[in-house]
């Protein structure tokens, strides 16, 4: 039986629930819910971004080359850079949480980006900062 102090609280509670069970929910997803969180600390994870790619323009043209659609040996050509040089940078941009392997196909691996890329406009600010295009060549000039 329950008590008559207990009557206020669970009134209390199933008028929260139904509440909570009338709003709809705007995230599509687990990746947008780490956007919107990476997002509210934008200013701290882009300067961890700058500090990647302090290196210098090369790092940048092959994490832009890294379109899901290119291996290894498919960015070094795009590019005009060597095979070995190109993997080193991948290697290293897949530590640092940027670039991961989306596909194998024919017995080679498909650099992707993650979708951090979009959340803090990693490739905005390359293609900015080396005055490269989206395919990590250089911009053409309008």
């Amino acid at each position: 039986m329950i008590s008559k102090r207990s009557l206020p609280q669970v009134d209390r509670d199933q008028q929260i629930l139904s509440r909570l069970a009338r709003i709809e929910h705007k995230v599509d997803s687990l990746d947008q819910t780490n956007a919107f969180a990476l997002r509210a600390e934008a200013a701290k994870h882009f300067a961890t971004i700058k500090q990647i790619f302090r290196r210098g323009k090369r790092r940048a043209q092959v994490y832009l080359a890294a379109d899901g659609n290119r291996g290894v040996k498919d960015i070094a050509a795009h590019l005009k850079m060597q095979r070995q040089n190109v993997a080193k940078e991948l290697k290293s941009l897949a530590e640092e949480g940027l670039l991961e392997i989306v596909d194998t196909a024919g017995g080679k691996d498909i650099w992707g980006k993650k979708p951090v890329d979009r959340t803090l406009r990693v490739t905005q600010f390359l293609c900015a900062e080396y005055a490269l295009g989206r395919d990590g060549r250089a911009a053409k000039k309008a």
